[in-house]
């Protein structure tokens, strides 16, 4: 079962009743990871599904949201950020869905093991601009999620 991670949604500032989560789930695609470890040559999907409450996210209508997913290394590891934007409109228009899903997926060899393995923070931040492209005011994050890559595992048959 891949890691979950539920954080809360701010705005700024306080809009009514505007509020939500951020739900993140790190894993393997296919869910088999059971835990935050990976090998060097996996590929990683995380996925933050964003859920805005209150009667005002109905007038969310042409909003974008954005997350940033960006990882850094315990070590020279690689860091980096990968963003996704939506559109508040056709099917994600806030008179049909509360309910927003971003998805990314780090291939394998993005994360480098180093000697003996190497641990990552990663951290999803939620943005958003208005219908005017003026940065705005839903905003969220969760941090604290840690990513251990062990070396690849060597899959050559030994001679017996």
């Amino acid at each position: 079962m891949p890691e979950t991670m539920t954080c809360t949604i701010e705005t700024k500032p306080q809009v009514w009743d505007l509020g939500g989560t951020m739900q993140v789930t790190v894993g393997r695609p296919g869910g088999e990871s059971e835990d935050l470890t990976v090998h060097e040559g996996e590929e990683l999907k995380i996925t933050a599904t964003v859920t805005l409450t209150g009667r005002i996210r109905h007038y969310l209508c042409d909003t974008w949201l954005c997350v940033c997913l960006a990882y850094e290394s315990c070590g020279s590891g690689p860091e980096g950020e990968l963003c996704e934007w939506i559109e508040l409109e056709g099917e994600y228009d806030p008179c049909r869905t509360d309910t927003f899903p971003f998805t990314f997926t780090l291939p394998g060899g993005k994360l480098t093991s180093g000697e003996c393995g190497r641990e990552y923070q990663l951290c999803l931040t939620l943005g958003s601009k208005d219908c005017c492209k003026k940065v705005g005011f839903i905003f969220g994050s969760c941090r604290g999620i840690t990513l251990t890559v062990l070396p690849a595992v060597d899959t050559t048959p030994t001679a017996g």
